[in-house]
């Protein structure tokens, strides 16, 4: 791991730590957050500590051999479940249920670890709720999700249910920067995920880095109030956003431009992403009578990303943006 789970997620590693040398540890869990958050790390990461042969402290010591097989994925009481393609099937969950029934292989635990939980059919879930109603001592069961929603309501009550908080800015910028990516292109990632995989697939996208771009001269001129705005968006910035998931893309990277500069009206300049665009920033802010006029459009952006979340056309609500910038914002100048 480059960044190390103390920094990830500090406050559930000491809860953890505190929980297992109280031996109070539960049989199921469901680890519950945005992916990136380090919810995978964090279950092996209790695995570790429940096979380590020289705990110490509530930590495992990284160094006997149940650690270092820990590492190298070669622990056969450790078992870890994805997607079968699209989904978990059931047919999945009752070779997961045949293992529980299973004698250890060596020590006297066993620990599951299920990825992306939320996509369990129906009838994979339901089987699954054996081994929660009636679980075996020293077995442990992780779940993991990004939409506890998702999941089943009569599995979720039988889970303790853990929340991953995001990761801090500085820490995903600082795991981008580890892999070689540029400082002003780090530091918008790591506002757009909390996912190091798709950050890292992200800063090697031509499309992202269009969209960007069009995405920055859109807000020039949603700014200036210039009527131009609108045929934009038609013009040039459809060209960048293909579908939807480009268009709710579009409105966070706008949300970031109006931010920042809501940040720099207040000459709070140390807190903005795009440190690149700072002097066009407090030019902007210079012909602003009041701030009022950049809440407002942040908040017609956040109801556009609603709009696009009930299917409503992404150029049209991105034009509708436009239309109230140009009868809104000249308001604040």
């Amino acid at each position: 791991m480059l960044v190390s789970m103390e920094e990830r997620q500090p406050a559930l590693l000491e809860l953890f730590s505190r929980t297992f040398q109280n031996k109070r540890l539960g049989h199921a869990y469901l680890f519950e957050g945005a992916r990136g958050t380090g919810k995978k790390e964090m279950a092996r990461w209790i695995a570790k500590l429940l096979f380590c042969q020289a705990p110490a402290d509530g930590k495992p010591c990284q160094s006997c051999r149940n650690c270092r097989r820990m590492d190298e994925q070669e622990l056969p009481d450790l078992i870890e479940l994805e997607p079968d393609g699209q989904s978990i099937k059931v047919d999945q969950i009752r070779q997961l249920k045949a293992e529980f029934h299973k004698s250890k292989v060596e020590a006297s635990k066993k620990v599951y670890i299920v990825e992306d939980a939320e996509k369990m059919t129906i009838s994979a879930a339901n089987s699954l709720l054996t081994f929660l109603e009636e679980p075996g001592a020293e077995t442990y069961i992780f779940l993991l999700t990004t939409a506890k929603e998702n999941i089943l309501p009569t599995i979720r009550s039988r889970c303790q249910i853990i929340h991953f908080q995001p990761l801090k800015r500085d820490v995903m910028t600082e795991l981008l920067l580890q892999e070689g990516i540029a400082k002003s292109d780090a530091e918008v990632l790591a506002a757009v995920t909390n996912d190091l995989a798709e950050a890292k697939e992200l800063a090697a996208d031509e499309q992202f880095r269009l969209l960007r771009e069009k995405t920055w001269s859109w807000f020039q001129l949603l700014v200036a109030g210039d009527a131009m705005a609108f045929l934009y968006v038609q013009m040039n910035l459809l060209e960048a956003v293909k579908d939807r998931a480009h268009g709710f893309t579009c409105l966070d990277l706008l949300l970031f431009h109006y931010r920042d500069l809501l940040y720099v009206s207040y000459q709070q300049e140390k807190n903005i992403i795009h440190q690149q665009y700072l002097h066009t920033y407090q030019s902007m802010t210079q012909s602003l009578r009041r701030q009022t006029g950049i809440t407002d459009q942040m908040e017609t952006i956040l109801a556009g990303k609603q709009m696009l979340q009930v299917n409503v056309q992404v150029q049209g609500v991105l034009e509708g943006i436009a239309i109230h910038s140009l009868q809104n914002l000249k308001g604040s100048k």
